[in-house]
Protein backbone atom coordinates (compact mmCIF):
# COMPACT_ATOMS: atom_id res chain seq x y z
CA UNK A 1 0.00 0.00 0.00
CA UNK A 2 1.36 3.40 -0.96
CA UNK A 3 1.85 5.78 1.96
CA UNK A 4 3.76 8.97 1.29
CA UNK A 5 5.75 10.95 3.85
CA UNK A 6 6.79 14.44 2.71
CA UNK A 7 9.75 15.80 4.66
CA UNK A 8 9.39 19.58 4.86
CA UNK A 9 11.79 22.30 6.00
CA UNK A 10 8.95 23.93 7.93
CA UNK A 11 9.71 27.49 9.02
CA UNK A 12 6.95 29.24 10.99
CA UNK A 13 8.17 32.74 10.14
CA UNK A 14 8.85 32.33 6.44
CA UNK A 15 6.16 32.96 3.81
CA UNK A 16 8.24 31.30 1.12
CA UNK A 17 8.49 28.03 3.03
CA UNK A 18 4.77 28.25 3.70
CA UNK A 19 4.22 28.33 -0.07
CA UNK A 20 6.52 25.33 -0.61
CA UNK A 21 4.70 23.22 1.99
CA UNK A 22 1.32 24.43 0.70
CA UNK A 23 2.29 23.19 -2.75
CA UNK A 24 2.90 19.71 -1.32
CA UNK A 25 -0.57 19.59 0.25
CA UNK A 26 -2.28 21.00 -2.85
CA UNK A 27 -0.52 18.67 -5.30
CA UNK A 28 -1.08 15.45 -3.35
CA UNK A 29 -4.65 16.36 -2.47
CA UNK A 30 -5.34 16.98 -6.16
CA UNK A 31 -3.86 13.59 -6.97
CA UNK A 32 -5.87 11.91 -4.18
CA UNK A 33 -2.72 10.46 -2.66
CA UNK A 34 -2.59 9.82 1.07
CA UNK A 35 0.31 11.78 2.51
CA UNK A 36 1.76 13.14 5.73
CA UNK A 37 3.84 16.29 6.11
CA UNK A 38 6.86 15.42 8.24
CA UNK A 39 9.26 17.56 10.20
CA UNK A 40 12.36 16.08 11.83
CA UNK A 41 12.56 18.60 14.66
CA UNK A 42 9.96 19.31 17.33
CA UNK A 43 10.06 23.03 18.02
CA UNK A 44 9.55 24.74 21.36
CA UNK A 45 6.45 26.29 19.87
CA UNK A 46 3.55 24.22 18.62
CA UNK A 47 3.76 22.78 15.13
CA UNK A 48 0.64 23.11 12.99
CA UNK A 49 -1.49 20.00 13.32
CA UNK A 50 -0.92 18.97 9.72
CA UNK A 51 2.78 18.25 10.47
CA UNK A 52 3.99 15.11 12.21
CA UNK A 53 7.35 14.94 13.96
CA UNK A 54 8.99 11.67 12.86
CA UNK A 55 12.71 10.91 12.89
CA UNK A 56 13.20 7.34 14.14
CA UNK A 57 13.57 4.38 11.75
CA UNK A 58 10.53 2.69 13.28
CA UNK A 59 8.28 5.68 12.59
CA UNK A 60 9.70 6.40 9.15
CA UNK A 61 9.51 2.75 8.08
CA UNK A 62 5.72 3.01 7.90
CA UNK A 63 6.01 5.05 4.69
CA UNK A 64 6.40 3.47 1.28
CA UNK A 65 7.77 6.77 -0.08
CA UNK A 66 9.78 9.48 1.70
CA UNK A 67 10.18 12.69 -0.27
CA UNK A 68 12.51 15.51 0.79
CA UNK A 69 10.41 18.44 -0.38
CA UNK A 70 12.15 21.70 -1.26
CA UNK A 71 14.68 24.07 0.31
CA UNK A 72 18.29 22.95 0.99
CA UNK A 73 17.49 19.85 3.06
CA UNK A 74 19.96 17.44 1.41
CA UNK A 75 22.65 20.09 1.00
CA UNK A 76 25.63 20.16 3.42
CA UNK A 77 25.27 23.96 3.46
CA UNK A 78 21.98 23.41 5.32
CA UNK A 79 23.02 20.37 7.31
CA UNK A 80 26.16 21.88 8.81
CA UNK A 81 24.51 25.19 9.71
CA UNK A 82 20.71 25.48 9.93
CA UNK A 83 19.87 21.89 10.84
CA UNK A 84 22.85 21.22 13.12
CA UNK A 85 22.33 24.44 15.06
CA UNK A 86 18.65 23.66 15.57
CA UNK A 87 19.50 20.14 16.72
CA UNK A 88 21.41 21.72 19.59
CA UNK A 89 18.77 24.38 20.20
CA UNK A 90 15.92 21.86 20.41
CA UNK A 91 17.82 19.29 22.49
CA UNK A 92 18.53 16.60 19.91
CA UNK A 93 22.31 17.08 20.13
CA UNK A 94 24.80 18.40 22.66
CA UNK A 95 27.19 19.84 20.09
CA UNK A 96 27.06 21.07 16.51
CA UNK A 97 29.20 18.08 15.52
CA UNK A 98 26.53 15.75 16.88
CA UNK A 99 23.94 17.81 15.05
CA UNK A 100 25.76 17.33 11.74
CA UNK A 101 25.96 13.58 12.40
CA UNK A 102 22.20 13.53 13.00
CA UNK A 103 21.65 15.41 9.72
CA UNK A 104 23.78 12.88 7.82
CA UNK A 105 21.78 9.98 9.26
CA UNK A 106 18.43 11.57 8.47
CA UNK A 107 19.12 13.32 5.16
CA UNK A 108 21.92 11.43 3.39
CA UNK A 109 22.04 7.88 4.75
CA UNK A 110 18.39 7.31 5.66
CA UNK A 111 17.97 4.50 3.13
CA UNK A 112 20.41 2.32 5.10
CA UNK A 113 18.04 2.05 8.10
CA UNK A 114 14.76 1.68 6.19
CA UNK A 115 13.24 -1.32 4.41
CA UNK A 116 14.82 -1.89 1.01
CA UNK A 117 11.46 -1.29 -0.61
CA UNK A 118 11.24 2.29 0.71
CA UNK A 119 11.48 4.90 -2.04
CA UNK A 120 13.59 7.87 -0.92
CA UNK A 121 13.66 10.87 -3.25
CA UNK A 122 14.64 14.54 -3.21
CA UNK A 123 12.26 16.96 -4.92
CA UNK A 124 13.11 20.59 -5.64
CA UNK A 125 16.11 20.88 -3.31
CA UNK A 126 18.90 23.40 -3.88
CA UNK A 127 22.47 22.08 -3.96
CA UNK A 128 24.31 25.34 -4.59
CA UNK A 129 27.41 25.46 -2.40
CA UNK A 130 27.30 21.71 -1.75
CA UNK A 131 30.67 20.95 -3.31
CA UNK A 132 32.65 23.35 -1.13
CA UNK A 133 30.65 22.51 2.02
CA UNK A 134 31.03 18.75 1.47
CA UNK A 135 34.79 19.15 1.03
CA UNK A 136 35.19 21.44 4.04
CA UNK A 137 33.22 19.15 6.35
CA UNK A 138 34.47 15.84 4.91
CA UNK A 139 31.01 14.87 3.69
CA UNK A 140 31.74 13.96 0.07
CA UNK A 141 31.42 10.21 0.72
CA UNK A 142 28.07 10.63 2.51
CA UNK A 143 26.77 12.88 -0.26
CA UNK A 144 27.87 10.30 -2.84
CA UNK A 145 25.99 7.62 -0.85
CA UNK A 146 22.87 9.75 -1.02
CA UNK A 147 23.29 10.35 -4.76
CA UNK A 148 23.75 6.61 -5.32
CA UNK A 149 20.89 5.36 -3.13
CA UNK A 150 18.12 7.91 -3.71
CA UNK A 151 15.54 6.64 -6.18
CA UNK A 152 15.38 10.05 -7.84
CA UNK A 153 16.82 13.51 -7.22
CA UNK A 154 15.20 16.51 -8.89
CA UNK A 155 17.30 19.59 -8.01
CA UNK A 156 15.44 22.84 -8.49
CA UNK A 157 18.01 24.35 -10.87
CA UNK A 158 20.40 22.99 -13.48
CA UNK A 159 23.24 24.67 -11.59
CA UNK A 160 22.22 22.70 -8.49
CA UNK A 161 22.24 19.42 -10.36
CA UNK A 162 25.68 20.06 -11.82
CA UNK A 163 27.10 21.00 -8.43
CA UNK A 164 25.58 17.93 -6.75
CA UNK A 165 27.18 15.65 -9.33
CA UNK A 166 30.58 17.30 -8.78
CA UNK A 167 30.19 17.24 -4.98
CA UNK A 168 29.33 13.53 -5.10
CA UNK A 169 32.44 12.61 -7.05
CA UNK A 170 31.80 13.82 -10.58
CA UNK A 171 30.26 10.70 -12.08
CA UNK A 172 26.99 11.37 -13.97
CA UNK A 173 23.97 9.61 -12.47
CA UNK A 174 20.79 8.73 -14.33
CA UNK A 175 18.68 9.32 -11.22
CA UNK A 176 19.54 13.05 -11.14
CA UNK A 177 17.57 15.39 -13.42
CA UNK A 178 16.50 19.01 -13.12
CA UNK A 179 13.20 19.91 -11.49
CA UNK A 180 11.96 23.25 -10.15
CA UNK A 181 11.23 24.91 -6.86
CA UNK A 182 8.11 23.11 -5.53
CA UNK A 183 6.24 26.42 -5.08
CA UNK A 184 5.94 26.53 -8.88
CA UNK A 185 3.52 23.60 -8.54
CA UNK A 186 0.85 25.82 -6.99
CA UNK A 187 -1.95 26.49 -9.45
CA UNK A 188 -1.75 30.16 -10.48
CA UNK A 189 -4.67 32.52 -10.16
CA UNK A 190 -6.21 33.80 -13.37
CA UNK A 191 -5.69 37.52 -13.89
CA UNK A 192 -5.83 40.28 -16.46
CA UNK A 193 -2.80 41.33 -18.50
CA UNK A 194 -0.24 42.76 -16.06
CA UNK A 195 0.59 45.51 -18.57
CA UNK A 196 -2.68 47.31 -17.73
CA UNK A 197 -1.84 47.84 -14.05
CA UNK A 198 -1.07 51.30 -12.66
CA UNK A 199 1.11 49.97 -9.83
CA UNK A 200 4.45 48.30 -9.32
CA UNK A 201 5.22 46.24 -6.25
CA UNK A 202 8.27 46.06 -4.06
CA UNK A 203 9.63 44.00 -1.18
CA UNK A 204 13.17 44.00 0.21
CA UNK A 205 14.18 41.66 3.02
CA UNK A 206 17.28 39.65 2.10
CA UNK A 207 20.13 41.55 0.47
CA UNK A 208 20.37 44.58 2.78
CA UNK A 209 19.37 46.88 -0.06
CA UNK A 210 20.16 50.54 0.64
CA UNK A 211 18.44 53.79 -0.43
CA UNK A 212 15.11 52.04 -0.97
CA UNK A 213 12.84 55.10 -0.68
CA UNK A 214 14.89 57.11 -3.15
CA UNK A 215 14.98 54.20 -5.58
CA UNK A 216 11.23 53.65 -5.44
CA UNK A 217 10.62 57.35 -6.05
CA UNK A 218 12.92 57.28 -9.07
CA UNK A 219 11.11 54.28 -10.54
CA UNK A 220 7.72 55.93 -10.01
CA UNK A 221 8.88 59.05 -11.84
CA UNK A 222 10.37 57.04 -14.71
CA UNK A 223 7.38 54.71 -15.20
CA UNK A 224 4.42 56.80 -14.01
CA UNK A 225 3.42 53.88 -11.76
CA UNK A 226 2.59 54.01 -8.06
CA UNK A 227 4.63 51.85 -5.69
CA UNK A 228 2.83 49.40 -3.37
CA UNK A 229 4.53 47.19 -0.82
CA UNK A 230 3.99 43.45 -1.21
CA UNK A 231 3.50 41.70 2.15
CA UNK A 232 6.03 38.95 2.83
CA UNK A 233 7.85 37.55 5.85
CA UNK A 234 11.27 35.97 6.21
CA UNK A 235 11.28 35.71 10.00
CA UNK A 236 8.08 36.85 11.74
CA UNK A 237 6.86 33.81 13.64
CA UNK A 238 3.89 35.37 15.43
CA UNK A 239 2.09 36.37 12.23
CA UNK A 240 -0.08 33.97 10.23
CA UNK A 241 1.85 33.03 7.10
CA UNK A 242 -1.44 31.97 5.51
CA UNK A 243 -2.73 35.54 5.86
CA UNK A 244 0.53 37.03 4.62
CA UNK A 245 0.57 34.75 1.59
CA UNK A 246 -3.05 35.57 0.80
CA UNK A 247 -2.20 39.28 1.04
CA UNK A 248 0.76 38.77 -1.26
CA UNK A 249 -1.44 37.13 -3.90
CA UNK A 250 -3.82 40.10 -3.71
CA UNK A 251 -0.89 42.49 -4.13
CA UNK A 252 0.50 40.51 -7.08
CA UNK A 253 -2.79 40.99 -8.91
CA UNK A 254 -2.45 44.78 -8.70
CA UNK A 255 1.09 45.00 -10.09
CA UNK A 256 2.50 45.59 -13.53
CA UNK A 257 5.80 44.30 -12.21
CA UNK A 258 7.56 43.78 -8.89
CA UNK A 259 11.10 44.61 -7.83
CA UNK A 260 12.42 42.51 -4.97
CA UNK A 261 15.40 40.74 -3.42
CA UNK A 262 13.35 37.82 -2.03
CA UNK A 263 13.73 34.44 -3.73
CA UNK A 264 10.38 32.82 -2.97
CA UNK A 265 8.42 36.00 -3.55
CA UNK A 266 9.99 35.99 -7.01
CA UNK A 267 9.03 32.34 -7.56
CA UNK A 268 5.43 32.86 -6.49
CA UNK A 269 4.85 36.13 -8.35
CA UNK A 270 6.24 34.77 -11.62
CA UNK A 271 4.20 31.60 -11.14
CA UNK A 272 1.11 33.82 -10.89
CA UNK A 273 1.97 35.69 -14.07
CA UNK A 274 3.68 38.81 -12.67
CA UNK A 275 7.19 39.74 -13.81
CA UNK A 276 9.73 40.29 -11.04
CA UNK A 277 12.94 42.22 -11.47
CA UNK A 278 15.02 40.47 -8.84
CA UNK A 279 18.03 42.06 -7.15
CA UNK A 280 20.97 40.22 -5.65
CA UNK A 281 24.41 40.89 -4.29
CA UNK A 282 27.46 39.63 -6.13
CA UNK A 283 28.58 36.31 -4.62
CA UNK A 284 31.11 33.75 -5.75
CA UNK A 285 29.70 30.81 -3.82
CA UNK A 286 26.71 29.86 -1.67
CA UNK A 287 27.66 29.42 1.98
CA UNK A 288 24.20 29.53 3.58
CA UNK A 289 20.61 28.91 2.55
CA UNK A 290 19.86 32.66 2.47
CA UNK A 291 22.74 33.67 0.20
CA UNK A 292 22.02 35.42 -3.08
CA UNK A 293 23.40 33.04 -5.73
CA UNK A 294 20.10 31.15 -5.79
CA UNK A 295 18.35 34.14 -7.39
CA UNK A 296 20.59 34.21 -10.45
CA UNK A 297 20.30 30.40 -10.65
CA UNK A 298 16.52 30.78 -10.61
CA UNK A 299 16.36 33.35 -13.40
CA UNK A 300 18.76 31.29 -15.51
CA UNK A 301 16.64 28.19 -14.96
CA UNK A 302 13.39 29.77 -16.17
CA UNK A 303 14.90 31.80 -19.01
CA UNK A 304 14.49 35.14 -17.23
CA UNK A 305 18.10 36.28 -16.87
CA UNK A 306 17.05 39.65 -18.32
CA UNK A 307 15.05 40.22 -15.13
CA UNK A 308 18.04 39.79 -12.82
CA UNK A 309 19.90 42.91 -11.66
CA UNK A 310 23.16 42.65 -9.75
CA UNK A 311 23.68 45.18 -6.98
CA UNK A 312 26.93 47.05 -6.62
CA UNK A 313 29.15 46.44 -3.61
CA UNK A 314 27.39 49.16 -1.62
CA UNK A 315 23.98 47.51 -2.30
CA UNK A 316 22.53 50.87 -3.31
CA UNK A 317 19.14 50.60 -4.97
CA UNK A 318 19.38 54.09 -6.42
CA UNK A 319 22.50 53.34 -8.45
CA UNK A 320 20.79 50.31 -10.00
CA UNK A 321 17.52 52.06 -10.88
CA UNK A 322 18.70 52.60 -14.50
CA UNK A 323 19.22 48.83 -14.81
CA UNK A 324 15.78 48.18 -13.30
CA UNK A 325 14.18 50.65 -15.73
CA UNK A 326 16.03 49.03 -18.63
CA UNK A 327 14.70 45.60 -17.61
CA UNK A 328 11.20 47.03 -17.23
CA UNK A 329 11.25 48.71 -20.66
CA UNK A 330 12.51 45.49 -22.24
CA UNK A 331 9.44 43.78 -20.79
CA UNK A 332 7.11 46.45 -22.13
CA UNK A 333 8.50 46.53 -25.66
CA UNK A 334 8.87 42.78 -25.95
CA UNK A 335 12.66 42.54 -26.02
CA UNK A 336 12.20 40.36 -22.94
CA UNK A 337 9.15 38.25 -23.71
CA UNK A 338 7.35 37.36 -20.50
CA UNK A 339 4.98 35.22 -22.55
CA UNK A 340 7.94 33.10 -23.65
CA UNK A 341 9.16 32.88 -20.06
CA UNK A 342 5.77 31.67 -18.81
CA UNK A 343 5.33 29.25 -21.71
CA UNK A 344 8.76 27.75 -21.06
CA UNK A 345 7.96 27.56 -17.38
CA UNK A 346 4.71 25.74 -18.14
CA UNK A 347 6.64 23.10 -20.09
CA UNK A 348 9.10 22.69 -17.23
CA UNK A 349 6.25 22.31 -14.74
CA UNK A 350 4.61 19.60 -16.85
CA UNK A 351 7.88 17.62 -16.97
CA UNK A 352 8.35 18.17 -13.24
CA UNK A 353 4.90 16.84 -12.38
CA UNK A 354 5.47 13.81 -14.61
CA UNK A 355 8.79 13.10 -12.90
CA UNK A 356 7.17 13.26 -9.45
CA UNK A 357 4.41 10.89 -10.58
CA UNK A 358 7.08 8.47 -11.82
CA UNK A 359 8.66 8.52 -8.34
CA UNK A 360 5.30 7.75 -6.77
CA UNK A 361 4.85 4.77 -9.08
CA UNK A 362 8.27 3.34 -8.19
Amino acid sequence: MRKVGIVCAFNPGNTGMFSVDLAASRVFDAWNIEHTLINFQKRRWRLPLKYQVSRTPNKLAQYSHLLFWGDFQNNPVYGTRDFANREVKFGYARTATEGVANWIGLHLELSSVLPKTTVVASIGNCFLGSREAATRHNLSASLATFADTATRILPRESQSGAELVEAAGGSPRSNISTGLDPAFLLDPQKREDFRESKYFGYCFARSKVQDVAEGLDAISKATGLTAIEVPWSVGKRRISQKKIFSGALEAFAQCRFIVSDVYHLTVNAINHGIPVIVLSRRQEMTQSSVDDQKKSALTDQIGASGLHVMLADDASFVTQVPAVIEAYEALMDGQTSFDEITEGLMSQKMRYRSAIKEILCA
